[in-house]
């Protein structure tokens, strides 16, 4: 017989709900700008230490690796609705994460490019230009975590044209 579970959460849901929140997302508040900063501040923290740029195949997987995370551990908290029952519940901030290293991609030193890449990131997020507000209504996860990828990448762009115009 299985041990008795008097608030019927299945086993494992704060391992789960810790991975999906990051922590911060359990923070009142602004989850997903806490999230953002947060992984804005180990990028800095990297670079500034001389770690490797993030750019190129490492960083590549790295990026989709925490996209197929992002979308697997949103779904699994969905399913076990342990974050309330919204479609894409606040404290989900994973995909923030997610979507901010690619807003970083091939970023080589900290300075105005994080920053502008945090601002940026931020700004498509909250705006939800088209497509970005269009793919949350994808089911499950892909609908968590599309929007913050497509808000990364247009970061990202922007980033680049700054970079571009900026010399």
């Amino acid at each position: 017989m299985p041990p008795h579970n008097p608030d019927r959460r299945p086993p494992g849901g704060m391992a789960l709900r810790l991975l999906v929140t990051l922590g911060v997302g359990l923070l009142p508040g602004p989850q997903g700008t806490y999230a953002s900063l947060l992984m804005a501040a180990l990028a800095w923290a990297w670079l500034a230490q001389g770690g490797a740029p993030l750019a190129g195949p490492w960083y590549g997987l790295l990026c989709l690796a925490l996209a197929v995370l992002a979308v697997a551990s949103s779904q699994a908290a969905l399913n076990r609705r342990l974050l309330g029952e919204d479609r894409d519940p606040g404290a989900i901030v994973i995909d923030e994460a997610a979507g901010m290293l690619l807003a970083l991609y091939g970023l080589a030193a900290p300075g105005w490019p994080l920053l502008a890449a945090l601002a940026a990131f931020r700004l498509f997020d909250i705006a939800k230009p088209w497509p970005v507000g269009w793919s949350q209504r994808l089911p499950g996860g892909w609908g968590v975590v599309a929007d913050d990828l497509l808000a990364g990448l247009y970061a990202l762009g922007v980033v680049r044209l700054l970079g571009l115009w900026l010399g």
